[in-house]
């Protein structure tokens, strides 16, 4: 069996929200054994991250009273056999703890701290709370998505876009821990992170920023059934691939006319309106016009696409995406798409603390005493 790349990183996660969520599922697709850090009350319950299947499968847990004295004792002895950590706490909290980033390291200087906040671990604003919609209104990518203001985004994008970017900075310090030897604190702000997906606008921080707006060529037509699909015909040969396709040579001329915007727009709109959604993509697929269905999330089991390509499994009974990055070996074998199950809470505690040198009578005592 081909080992996955991130196999036999060991990796401790105090995370319980969503922004370690994302990042620490990566990581176990990738291989990676993730150990979740959770309160003892919630022993023998589903080990989830807020709720969610899919940001929890296959993940270990043990339990720890984090305020109790004895947990950072634990965590030192834990320390040396633990390759990444991965924590969301406010700036500071986890060394008042008593474990954070100086203390591990003095226990294990190649451990890998990654810390994910909204605001990063300097600057004014590094203590305010916040979600995803503080982090997408500082960053500027709120206002670049729809510059009408106000608007309100249906679900999070600066979280999972930010915990991505954990993901690649763990790999960084993965990479360059086995040339150095040392491990170091991966700073992630996903505010920080949701400017940089501005990066790949015309002058993105100036005046006079690139801004993609809807035109007849880049739009959203409504179809016979409701349902909509995605034109983004915008360069010569997919907008002549989409006219002769639909038989309308009178607009072939008028791409990226903008008096004609309006008319052609119309042209299109009545013309989409006489067929369900899915059968135009049929029709028009072969043509080479960028033309695609418009997807809400319900919809996704049933798409061709992602069934061919297992782009949803199942953990637990319950769908979930599998990890989009699929790594193909030269002998034709690909990472696993299928999802373990989420562990309960408390599930691999004993294993976890024997695995570091605790004895069988330490263990009990710590549970007697509701440290663990």
């Amino acid at each position: 069996m081909t080992l996955k790349p991130l196999s036999g990183v060991r990796v401790l996660d105090f995370t319980a929200f969503p922004p370690g969520g994302y990042c620490t599922i990566m990581l176990a697709d990738l291989g990676a054994e993730i150990i979740r850090v959770e309160p003892p009350a919630r022993r023998g319950t589903p080990s989830l991250v807020v709720g969610q299947v899919a940001l929890s499968r296959g993940k270990r847990s043990m339990t720890l009273d984090m305020r109790h004295p004895a947990a950072a004792g634990i965590l030192k002895r834990l320390a040396p056999a633990i390759d990444v950590v991965v924590e969301n706490a406010k700036p500071g909290a986890m060394e008042a703890r008593g474990f954070g980033y100086s203390q591990a390291r003095a226990e294990n200087p190649r451990i890998i701290w990654c810390a994910i906040t909204g605001f990063g671990q300097s600057g004014p604003y590094a203590d305010q709370p916040g979600h995803d919609l503080s982090y997408m209104a500082h960053s500027g990518l709120l206002a670049a998505l729809a510059p009408d203001l106000p608007w309100h985004p249906g679900v999070q994008i600066a979280v999972p876009n930010g915990a991505v970017m954990a993901v690649v900075g763990v790999q960084a310090a993965l990479l360059q821990r086995a040339r150095s030897g040392e491990g170091c604190l991966v700073d992630i702000s996903l505010s920080e992170c949701a400017t940089w997906t501005l990066s790949g606008g015309i002058n993105p921080l100036s005046e006079k920023p690139m801004v993609i707006a809807a035109s007849p060529d880049r739009r959203l037509y409504a179809c016979s059934d409701g349902r909509h699909v995605a034109v983004a015909s915008a360069e010569p040969r997919t907008w002549a691939a989409l006219c002769e396709a639909l038989e309308t040579p009178q607009i072939a001329a008028k791409l990226h006319d903008r008096a004609e915007a309006a008319s052609t727009t119309e042209t299109l709109a009545k013309i989409f309106l006489t067929r369900p959604a899915a059968e135009w993509v049929e029709r028009l697929g072969p043509s080479g016009a960028a033309v695609t269905l418009v997807n809400h999330a319900k919809w996704l089991l049933d798409d061709p696409h992602i069934q061919a390509r297992g782009s949803i499994v199942e953990s637990a009974g319950v769908p979930v995406p599998a990890n989009p990055i699929r790594l193909a070996t030269p002998d034709g074998s690909r990472t696993a798409t299928a999802a373990a199950a989420p562990h309960l809470v408390g599930e691999d505690t004993e294993d976890v603390l024997a695995s570091a040198g605790f004895s069988q009578a330490e263990i009990e005592d710590l549970r007697g005493a509701g440290v663990v």
